[in-house]
């Protein structure tokens, strides 16, 4: 039943990303269910994004300008470069989508609400909150992490003067934002170190279990096998310090039964492969796979891996760990043990968390996994999903958002 009080009021919403659905990075799919579920809430939802660009796949798709979805809400689909080469693209990107998302508001009709994610990072949000004030909006700024911090870590805004230009230009969001969306309280934490008067406005709703509901019947690995797997899937790049797990069986005795398993695509997959090479014989390295593939793999896993580089875990949140408690997987985390999600790990018996750099206990884990001495309740482990972290949840975090919004307006 939609809310009355919405539908009296007449409430627009508009939700702005650079990608939306059919395009493939999980917050394109997020926005369209969020535009769902807000439509079913009684709001008039709009979407603002670009043509089809995140892969080189997604850029062959050519969408509607202009598109009406379920005869309520409109999709606008701004054009972008598409160019094969991803440094040119992403570059030209960085600053053309923000430029023409700020004129595109400045002669739409006008919106009570308006969301803006991190892509592009700090120019896009920031171009959304002149717009905001100018005409009279009230502004959720959803971070699925947290810039220019993130892009200091990687080396993109390594330079002081440009680093500093761009975190005045992300507070000025922080603080005209009516709300502030983050996915961890460790998130939440580096927000206020920046400014502790943000605490009122920040709320702590993480991303869910974006899988398909079809669940594959047909066994991706062999049955009559009795080898433990412990899985990574995912973007694999320099950020997820993923050579710790070769090390760790490279420098010590073989194992047998074990075998560690890699699935997605990313800059630091050659180097991955070169360093697995000596023991190639327990490692296999698998291409990015659809949705419904790599659900059944890791549903078959004994273990899927959450990693991340040191202080990485302040500015971001691996939401692949929903994917892996979804299916009752444990989970192996090795971020500071003294972030949210190992202690939430820790706390709810959803695996093990260890330090990034202890390779000899990562080691002894992938031992006692090999002899059959470590075991979790996978049942566990779905309820403790589906009562934190599903789209359940999410939903109902979000719609007590906006219910805040609407005494304001």
């Amino acid at each position: 039943m939609k809310n009355k009080i919405v539908d009296d009021k007449n409430i627009k919403v508009l939700l702005i990303h650079r990608f939306f659905y059919p395009d493939s990075p999980p917050y394109a799919t997020i926005l369209d269910d969020m535009r769902k579920f807000l439509n079913g809430e009684g709001y008039i939802v709009d979407v603002l994004s670009a043509q089809p660009s995140y892969k080189i796949l997604d850029k062959e798709k050519k969408e509607q300008y202009i598109d009406k979805y379920d005869d309520i809400s409109t999709i606008y689909r701004l054009p972008v470069f598409r160019f094969k080469n991803r440094k040119w693209d992403k570059l030209l990107n960085f600053f053309w989508f923000p430029f023409i998302v700020f004129w595109f508001l400045l002669f739409s009709r006008k919106y009570d609400i308006i969301t803006v994610s991190t892509a592009p990072q700090v120019l896009l949000p920031f171009s959304v909150t002149l717009m905001s004030k100018i005409r009279g909006s009230r502004l959720v700024y959803h971070c699925m992490d947290i810039h220019p911090e993130i892009g200091r870590l990687s080396g993109e805004f390594k330079n002081k003067f440009i680093f500093t230009i761009l975190q005045w230009m992300d507070n000025y969001t922080c603080k005209v934002a009516s709300k502030i969306i983050v996915l961890s309280s460790d998130m939440k934490e580096s927000l206020l170190k920046r400014d502790k008067s943000l605490v009122s406005k920040i709320e702590i709703i993480n991303n869910y279990n974006l899988s398909s509901e079809k669940l594959l019947k047909d066994n991706f690995f062999d049955t009559n096998s009795n080898i433990k797997r412990v899985v990574f899937t995912g973007n694999i790049g320099k950020f997820q310090n993923l050579d710790t797990f070769i090390l760790a069986l490279k420098e010590n005795e073989p194992l047998e039964n074990f075998e560690l398993v890699f699935v997605g695509e990313g800059g630091a997959l050659e180097d991955l492969k070169s360093l697995a090479e000596p023991i190639s014989n327990c490692i296999q390295f698998i291409p990015h796979q659809p949705v419904s593939i790599a659900r059944k793999i890791i549903s078959e896993a004994d273990m899927g891996i959450v990693s991340l580089q040191d202080e990485v875990i302040k500015y971001a949140y691996p939401s692949k760990t929903m994917t892996y408690l979804a299916e009752g997987t444990p989970i192996l985390v090795c971020v500071d043990t003294q972030s949210e999600i190992s202690n939430f790990a820790h706390s709810q018996q959803l695996g093990i968390s260890v330090e990034p750099s202890d390779i000899n206990k990562i080691y002894k884990i992938f031992k006692n996994l090999s002899i059959g001495t470590l075991e979790f309740d996978r049942e566990h482990i779905k309820k403790v999903f589906d009562d934190n972290l599903s789209k359940k949840q999410f939903n109902k975090k979000l719609n007590n958002l906006f219910k805040d919004l609407m005494e304001e307006i």
